[in-house]
């Protein structure tokens, strides 16, 4: 194995690391979107003295004092629990969050010459390739669900097994519908592979619009294996004080949190893609309207962004900027805001604010910047068939990391939005929707599939 190659791994390797790296963003979005939806202050108190500015950083700071405070906690152990199980129960989601993104193809296959041999070497998304990748992806997410049975049980609580029993009654409940909802997917794909089910939609279109039915009943089985809310029976706090997580605290308590968050990331990117087309950027080749003139003609897969890489990367770029003037224009207004408030710390506040309207306008300027340089800059051209340049293949994989990211970030928005939306259902609603409406709803939808994709293969 070449240099190029174990850089090329290591750098796939540390794709698997994503849900990690969005867990103080998806504690971020969950604490400032649910403040917003409640119209209420965020986090905002907790602070690191700079020079003369008091950086809150928007919560973010907040989040970061609650994991130093989680992490330095006594490791406590009741005397009532089975000790070993106890500490071995915290670790299991977090590390079954470590094996599953490695079967999520974060960006689309391509080949590149080797030094040595002069023949192409194959790259793939993900970092285990299987043929039956989405099957293994299930089996081991399945195991998470060991982890918080197991933790309620050495607990020996009576309100942490209830918990216990909850979580493992609706994992036996809407695995069944999630499996049969995405069975007709694979129906018509024709393969287990999640590779081969983002190849189907990039030259077909996406999953949703196959299989509208079975993208609503994957998205809320979801909901249910998560244990989010209107399905977080498994923690009920008016019922059942925390659920299976009662007695713990400090770090074990922040690993299993660490770990429902992992599950968030990753459940909202198996979304993306197995119904959202994955790295694909549109769901449609929209060359045939002629009204669309400045589109230029599909499929938009790796060949379209290999081809446009100049105006792809200004486009994602653009697009960052944009992202950074709209948030200087919302600290703007919020610094006016406050700076009509007699408060304590006003002077403060507002000094803050100015730093971070100076940073983001800076960033959005350096981005602009890097828009303009790579449209004017960066022109490709096949080589060799279809083989390009190492380099030209890396931007091309950077793109598509980023079109899943986004998709990815959208559903984890979602399941935000409806835990601070929806009512907590319960347990006997929970099992009457999953055995009696969407089992039934399931297996509808993968007969009339099978059906239509018999009489369209004929």
């Amino acid at each position: 194995m070449e240099l190029r190659e174990i850089v090329i791994l290591a750098l796939k390797f540390s794709l698997v690391m994503i849900p990690f790296a969005l867990v103080p963003l998806m504690i971020l979005m969950e604490r400032r979107g649910a403040a917003y939806i409640q119209d209420r202050p965020g986090p905002g108190r907790a602070a690191i003295q700079i020079g003369g500015l008091r950086l809150r950083a928007f919560g973010m700071i907040h989040n970061l004092t609650d994991g130093v405070k989680l992490f330095f906690k006594e490791s406590f152990v009741p005397p009532f629990a089975n000790k070993w199980f106890y500490i071995l129960a915290p670790a299991i989601p977090v590390i079954t969050a470590v094996l599953t993104p490695a079967l999520i193809p974060w960006f689309g296959p391509f080949s590149f010459l080797s030094a040595n041999t002069g023949k192409p070497i194959s790259v793939v998304g993900p970092f285990l390739d299987a043929n039956a990748g989405v099957l293994a992806l299930f089996a081991l997410g399945s195991l998470s669900v060991y982890g918080v049975v197991l933790g309620s049980w050495a607990s020996r609580s009576k309100y942490a097994l209830l918990g216990g029993m909850r979580a493992s009654a609706m994992m036996i409940s809407y695995e069944v519908s999630m499996g049969l909802s995405v069975l007709g997917l694979f129906l018509i794909v024709g393969s287990f592979s999640l590779t081969e089910v983002v190849a189907w939609q990039t030259t077909h279109t996406w999953g949703i619009f196959v299989q509208p039915v079975g993208f609503l009943l994957f998205l809320t089985s979801m909901f249910a294996e998560t244990n989010r809310n209107p399905f977080d029976v498994a923690e009920g706090e008016s019922e059942i004080v925390a659920g299976f997580h009662t007695e713990y605290s400090g770090v074990k308590f922040a690993l299993y949190f660490m770990g429902e968050y992992c599950h968030i990331v990753i459940a909202s990117a198996l979304i993306a893609t197995l119904y959202l087309g994955g790295y694909d950027l549109l769901p449609f080749d929209l060359s045939f309207d002629r009204r669309i003139t400045w589109l230029p003609a599909g499929p938009y897969d790796a060949r379209f962004i290999a081809a446009h890489l100049g105006g792809m990367l200004a486009f994602v770029l653009g697009a960052t900027a944009l992202l950074a003037f709209a948030f200087n224009l919302l600290v703007g207004r919020r610094s006016r805001n406050y700076g009509r408030m007699a408060a304590s710390d006003k002077a403060a506040r507002l000094r803050e604010y100015g730093f971070f309207r100076v940073l983001s306008l800076l960033a959005g300027l350096g981005l602009a910047a890097g828009a303009v340089a790579a449209y004017l800059l960066i022109k490709t051209a096949p080589v060799q068939g279809q083989i390009y340049p190492l380099s030209i293949s890396l931007a091309v994989a950077a793109v598509q990391i980023g079109v899943v990211l986004a998709k990815t970030l959208f559903f984890c928005w979602l399941f935000v939005w409806v835990r601070w939306t929806l009512p907590r259902f319960r347990y006997d609603q929970i099992m009457a929707l999953g055995w009696k409406v969407m089992l039934n709803i399931a297996l509808v939808n993968l007969l009339v599939t099978a059906v239509i994709a018999k009489l369209v293969m004929k």
